[in-house]
């Protein structure tokens, strides 16, 4: 659905104006680029600083908390006798997912996530980049104490944090659009704190644009 359209990775915006009805974005390497509409996806957090200005609606004056998550990616050696996923009542480890069991691609070794619980990851974001290493081994060292396996040097190792990973509460609006203006917003923090939630919203600004 997108190879032909024009996708910018790794591009900070900065900030963003609306000028004679185009929208004008300023990047962190200080060029702008021009559209005609603009939709942002951006947590709650990001969205107040950018546009704030523009948006007539309640719902950008509320005080709305996101909650962090550090998940870290890992591969070890395959066993078949091993369940599909975990839920753990642990401070630190919140849940483990097969990668292996949604069938998407084969593999020999077992592919697990690892997700933290919000608490710890809310105390641990700021510092995650520099104590990926650390924090990795926590989660890790939780996994297999939790689960029972037995101990083994993971073969593979990825560690990925989001500060504003997701809110937990429902708002009145489950997406914003403005037609005198060409801007939308649409976002799992609208709906709720699963993934689901971010094609909920996405969906809804399609139907609203659409009429």
């Amino acid at each position: 659905m997108l190879k032909n359209i024009n996708i910018f990775f790794q591009s900070e915006v900065k900030k963003i104006e609306y000028h004679n009805d185009f929208w004008h974005l300023k990047f962190a390497d200080g060029k702008i680029k021009i559209f005609k509409k603009l939709i942002l996806t951006c947590p709650f957090p990001q969205l107040v600083k950018l546009s704030k200005k523009f948006i007539r609606h309640s719902f950008i004056n509320k005080k709305l908390k996101m909650d962090a998550n550090i998940t870290v990616m890992i591969a070890i050696k395959k066993n078949f006798k091993r369940p599909s996923s975990y839920s753990f009542n642990d401070k630190i480890l919140g849940w483990a997912a097969s990668e292996n069991s949604k069938k998407r691609f084969s593999s020999k070794l077992d592919l697990w996530t690892l997700q933290s619980t919000y608490n710890w990851a809310n105390k641990m974001i700021n510092k995650n980049k520099d104590n990926k290493d650390i924090n990795s081994k926590i989660l890790i060292d939780k996994f297999f104490k939790l689960t029972g396996f037995e101990y083994e040097k993971p073969e593979f190792i990825l560690n990925h944090g989001w500060k504003y990973s997701s809110h937990s509460k429902k708002l009145n609006i489950s997406s914003y659009w403005d037609p005198t203006i060409n801007l939308g917003i649409c976002a799992d923090w609208f709906v709720g704190p699963r993934l689901e939630a971010g094609w909920i919203s996405a969906n809804d600004l399609f139907k609203k644009i659409n009429n």
